[in-house]
């Protein structure tokens, strides 16, 4: 695990020096002025990819996720909000196990013995406004386990998708109303340990955001519009954005379920309100090696980021 340690370090490094190098990141395929849906398809194929293998917390897979993420925030313009002027901020994991659970797969803590890093990859859109509203979704899955991959497209390749294509969507119009923090969590299937870190050691105060509005599995939704929602705390901003969604067609079932939750918890620890969106199916495949792109339904995901588009300009 030291030796993924110092992947990890190198790969903070080497974006570090494209940065420097280059103002056209490697990822220079995707136009500003794509089309959102190939832009997503595109993004689900690099994500699920054996390269990535399974995107683990801690693993060499995450952390070429990582770069891959933090590069695109670069060359869309956003600012940095990691730690040390870059896109990352890194924290240490414990060790940490498989174990099958029925027939899904999740990890338990194994040691207290630090055996890792992971790292939240962060940008900022500066907006009219210094409020702040965090539009996240966490990047990490389950890995290679057994020798079998499981990659991940609808937890949580999905709504990493639609974040990315959020923000090549708002980075060509003028500054939103708010300013605007993306943020794409690690080691959330470990215990949203991205984002309680974060909220632990906020890259800027915690008192400027406003709301996290967070995309956790929404890759199966049907043509009904439906959307499941955690929340548990709100106020009028999330009010707000949650009447935009209504009008524009969509419902939302909010659920209350303590054994499940996504990193909008993290905030509401520290009573910043905000709430997950996923698909009311989001436990259908999920935690299994069958969680595969061809599953993924690009076009409502397409729908839904475009309507995040015209919220959050």
């Amino acid at each position: 695990m030291r030796r993924v340690f110092f992947i990890f370090c190198f790969a903070c490094i080497l974006l570090l020096f494209i940065v420097a190098c280059s103002t056209q990141g490697p990822q220079g395929d995707w136009q500003l002025n794509q089309d959102i849906e190939q832009g997503i398809k595109a993004h689900l194929q690099v994500l699920c990819s054996e390269k990535m293998d399974g995107r683990a917390g801690g693993t060499q897979g995450e952390a070429e996720t990582a770069l891959y993420l933090a590069n695109l925030l670069q060359e869309w313009g956003l600012k940095p909000a990691g730690e040390g002027g870059t896109y990352f901020q890194t924290f240490p994991l414990k060790e940490y196990a498989p174990r099958k659970v029925g027939e899904r797969m999740t990890f338990v803590p194994v040691s207290s013995t630090q055996k890792g890093a992971s790292a939240n990859v962060l940008g900022i859109l500066e907006g009219r406004k210094r409020e702040v509203i965090v539009v996240s979704a966490h990047y990490d899955h389950l890995g290679v386990i057994n020798g079998q991959l499981y990659p991940g497209a609808n937890d949580n390749a999905s709504g990493v998708s639609a974040v990315l294509e959020i923000i090549a969507g708002l980075a060509q119009k003028r500054k939103p109303e708010k300013t605007l923090l993306f943020a794409f969590w690690g080691s959330e299937e470990k215990g949203l340990i991205g984002s309680k870190y974060f909220c632990t050691h906020p890259t800027i105060p915690l008192e400027q955001i406003k709301c996290i509005i967070n995309f956790d599995s929404i890759g199966n939704l049907t043509s009904k519009k439906l959307l499941l929602g955690w929340q548990d705390k709100e106020n009028e901003m999330t009010k707000e954005i949650i009447e935009q969604l209504k009008e524009a067609g969509w419902q939302i079932n909010w659920e209350k379920d303590p054994g499940h939750s996504s990193d909008h918890f993290s905030f509401s620890l520290k009573n910043i309100p905000g709430f997950t969106l996923l698909s009311p199916d989001w436990l259908e495949k999920n935690h299994t090696p069958l969680d595969t792109v061809k599953e993924i339904r690009t076009a409502l995901l397409r729908e839904l980021v475009l309507l995040f588009i015209d919220i959050l300009k």
